[in-house]
């Protein structure tokens, strides 16, 4: 006689489910405290060399090589809409990997691993810009403010989408222009 073990279901009341506790790389870009997830980050170090992509969305600093690999490099700061005069000379990066690519993140600074209580994660403000709250995982509340958590998938997939549009654009305007002389 076997047993599977599917066969063998628990019945009586399950336990409460148990929250992660969530552990955030802290970074500072224009003044502005983030967290990004630890599983994320591979390494932080400075930016040498960039070669810059003419065609890119402005988001797009450039290329950069880290230890033999291409790495694309963001300014944070455009990504989070915060346009502000200044220049970030400094060149601090987080490498961060998603999908096997690699990618690094433009910051002001970088801080701690913090560990907060995966259940006080709430909601972004209403306060808080609605493209921002679409690249953001939530917050969570600080002494001093908010701690907002950076959503990385929904932050590169939005600048991949910027990236793609031109390139669709551009397509639709070769394939009507080719259309319309076809038609004389």
């Amino acid at each position: 006689m076997t047993f599977h073990v599917a066969d063998f279901r628990r019945s009586g009341p399950q336990p409460a489910a148990v929250v992660a506790p969530g552990r955030h790389f802290i970074i500072r870009v224009r003044g502005e405290t983030i967290g990004l997830p630890v599983e994320c980050v591979k390494t932080v170090f400075y930016v040498d060399n960039l070669t810059p992509m003419p065609l890119a969305p402005r988001e797009v600093a450039g290329l950069t090589n880290l230890r033999g690999r291409i790495v694309t490099v963001l300014h944070l700061d455009r990504c989070l809409w915060r346009d502000e005069v200044s220049v970030n000379s400094n060149r601090l990066a987080v490498g961060i990997e998603r999908d096997g690519e690699e990618y690094a993140l433009l910051v002001d600074d970088t801080e701690d691993v913090v560990v907060m209580n995966g259940s006080d994660l709430i909601a972004c403000p209403a306060y808080i810009d609605p493209r921002l709250t679409e690249i953001l995982a939530g917050c969570y509340r600080l002494d001093e403010g908010f701690l907002s958590v950076l959503d990385i998938e929904a932050l590169l997939r939005r600048v991949l989408a910027l990236n793609e549009a031109p390139t669709r654009d551009k397509r639709k305007t070769t394939s009507n222009s080719n259309n319309r002389g076809a038609r004389l």
